[in-house]
C-alpha cells in the first residue's frame, strides 16, 4: 500500500499557510490523505454557521481536486479509525485551543497512541498560540493593550504558500461518506458574495477593502450603513483565511493598524479562554456572580426576550441589529455591543442567554470572542471599571446611523419616517405601524446602576473584597 499520512482539517479550511499540510508535505514522500470529519452534533448547534462551513469545505475540496476524504461521524476519534483503516502511520493537524477542541485532541492522541499512530499537532488559528505569550514579571495578560503591545513586539510568523504541484501528486482519497456529501451539496443560507468561503476570495475581499477604505477603517468601522469592515470574521472563524495573512497585507498599509488591533482581539480572548476555560459560560470576574439579574421564567421577561430576539423592541437600532443577525447570520460589531447592552442592562437578563442566541445564529460564532465580548458588555469580563458603560440605544442610533440608512434597510415599517424621528419614532410622534417600546431606557439604566452599586456595597461591607476561583 505504501507509506501514508493523514492531514486532518479542522478550523483551517484552506491550502496556503496551512502549517499542518505544509509539515506533512515536507516530512516524507508519503501519500497524503486530507480528511474532514462532519460531526452531526456540531452541525445541530447552528444551521447558519454549518452552512458557511459546508461552503468552505466545497471550496477546499475544489482546491484539492475533489480528493477530500469526508467522514460523517459523531465519534470524536473517528479520524484515528480512518487513519488506521488506510494504513497511515501519522496524523497531522492544527491545534484547537477551545475547551472542546482540547478535549477532542486529548482523546485522539490517546487512541492514536494505542494504534501506534503518531500525532503531530501544531500551529493554531491565531497569530500566536494561546498560552505562549507571558508577561515579563510572570503570569499572563488579562488586559488587552499590554497583550497587544507584547504580541506585536514578540512578532509572528509570515504566511507560507503550498507547492500545489507537489500536493497534487501526493493526494489520495479513500473515503467519502454519502451523508457528508449530501450536506456539502446543501444550498447556502448566507450571501457568499458578502462572506467569501474560499481563501482566494477572502484575500481578494481584503485587498479590495483596503483599497476602498483608503486608510479610513478607524473612521468608518462604527457606522453600520457604511462598508466599513472587512466581513471576514466567518472566514477567520473557520480558518478559510489565517490572521497571519490579514496582518501581512494590512500592517504596512496607511491606517491599517486599527484593523490589526481588531484581529489581535481574537488572540486576546482565545488566550483568556485558554487560561480560564470556565469563563466559557461563567463570569471572568466572579464578583458578578452576585449581581441581581432577572429570570427568563418571569413571563414579562420571557416576552421581552422574544421581542429582543425577533427585532421588535421598539428601539429601531436594536431591532435592525437583531434582524440583520437573523436574516444574514452576521451583525456589525457596533450593533453587537448595542444589542448586547440592551439585553443585559435594559431587560436585565443574564448575558449567557444572549451569548447562546448569538452562537446559534452567527456565521462567525467563535466561543472565545463571542462569550468574552458579551462579558465585556455585561461588565463581568476583562475590564476594570465597566458599570458606567450603558449604551443608550437612541444616542447610539443618532451617532452611528444619523440618517437612519441602516435602520431603513432592516426595519421596513419605518420607511418614510423622518431622519430625526427614526431613532425614537414612538416618542417623536412618527411611529406609524412600528412597535411601542417594550421598556423605558432611562428607567432601565437607573435600575442597572442601582444594581451595580448594591454589588459594590456588598463587597465594600464584606471582609472579602473580591472573590477568586481556583
Amino acid at each position: 500500500m505504501g507509506s501514508r499520512v493523514v492531514v486532518w482539517f479542522r478550523r483551517d479550511l484552506r491550502i496556503d499557510d496551512n502549517r499542518a499540510l505544509i509539515a506533512a508535505l515536507s516530512g516524507t514522500s508519503s501519500a497524503i490523505l486530507p480528511v474532514f470529519v462532519v460531526d452531526p452534533k456540531l452541525i445541530a448547534m447552528s444551521a447558519m454557521r454549518s452552512s458557511y462551513m459546508f461552503a468552505a469545505l466545497r471550496a477546499l475540496e475544489q482546491e484539492l481536486g475533489g480528493r477530500l476524504n469526508l467522514i460523517y461521524d459523531a465519534d470524536p476519534t473517528a479520524v484515528v479509525e480512518f487513519a488506521s483503516s488506510v494504513g497511515a502511520d501519522e496524523i497531522y493537524a492544527t491545534s484547537d485551543f477551545t475547551p472542546l477542541g482540547i478535549a477532542r485532541e486529548k482523546l485522539i492522541k490517546e487512541k492514536a497512541n494505542q494504534s501506534s499512530i503518531a500525532t503531530k499537532f501544531g500551529d493554531s488559528p491565531y497569530l500566536i498560540p494561546p498560552g505562549r505569550l507571558a508577561r515579563e514579571q510572570g503570569g499572563w495578560y488579562k488586559v488587552f493593550t499590554p497583550f497587544y503591545k507584547a504580541l506585536m513586539k514578540n512578532g509572528y510568523e509570515a504566511p507560507m504558500d503550498v507547492d500545489r504541484s507537489v500536493l497534487g501528486r501526493r493526494i489520495e482519497v479513500a473515503r467519502r461518506d454519502e451523508e457528508a456529501i449530501v450536506k456539502l451539496a446543501s444550498t447556502p443560507l448566507f450571501d457568499e458574495a458578502a462572506f467569501p468561503a474560499s481563501n482566494s476570495k477572502a484575500l481578494e475581499q481584503l485587498s479590495n477593502f483596503l483599497v476602498r477604505s483608503d486608510g479610513r477603517y478607524k473612521e468608518l468601522r462604527d457606522f453600520p450603513a457604511e462598508e466599513g469592515t472587512t466581513k471576514l470574521s466567518p472566514a477567520l472563524r473557520f480558518g478559510v483565511i489565517h490572521p497571519r495573512q490579514i496582518v501581512d497585507k494590512t500592517i504596512d498599509v496607511p491606517g491599517g493598524e486599527p484593523l490589526v488591533r481588531e484581529v489581535v482581539w481574537r488572540d486576546f480572548y482565545a488566550n483568556v479562554l485558554f487560561q480560564m476555560p470556565h469563563t466559557t459560560w461563567k463570569n471572568f470576574n466572579p464578583n458578578f456572580d452576585y449581581i441581581e439579574v432577572d429570570s427568563i421564567d418571569d413571563p414579562i421577561k420571557a416576552a421581552q426576550f422574544e421581542a429582543w430576539k425577533e427585532g421588535r423592541t421598539g428601539y429601531p437600532i436594536v431591532d435592525s441589529a437583531m434582524r440583520q443577525l437573523n436574516e444574514t447570520g452576521w451583525m456589525h460589531n457596533r450593533l453587537r455591543m448595542i444589542a448586547a447592552s440592551f439585553l443585559v442592562k435594559d431587560i436585565h437578563l443574564p448575558w449567557q442567554l444572549g451569548a447562546k442566541y448569538f452562537m446559534e445564529h452567527l456565521l462567525d460564532g467563535d466561543i472565545a470572542s463571542n462569550n468574552h465580548s458579551w462579558q465585556w458588555v455585561a461588565g463581568s469580563g476583562t475590564d476594570a471599571a465597566p458599570y458606567f458603560r450603558i449604551f443608550n440605544p437612541i444616542i447610539q442610533s443618532e451617532k452611528f446611523d444619523p440618517e437612519g440608512r441602516f435602520i431603513r434597510k432592516f426595519v421596513p415599517e419605518l420607511d418614510g419616517i423622518s431622519s430625526k424621528a427614526i431613532h425614537d419614532p414612538y416618542n417623536r410622534g412618527e411611529s406609524g405601524k412600528y412597535f411601542e417600546p417594550i421598556l423605558d431606557h432611562n428607567e432601565a439604566r437607573n435600575e442597572t446602576l442601582d444594581r451595580y452599586q448594591r454589588l459594590k456595597d456588598h463587597f465594600a461591607d464584606s471582609e472579602t473584597k473580591t472573590i477568586t476561583r481556583n
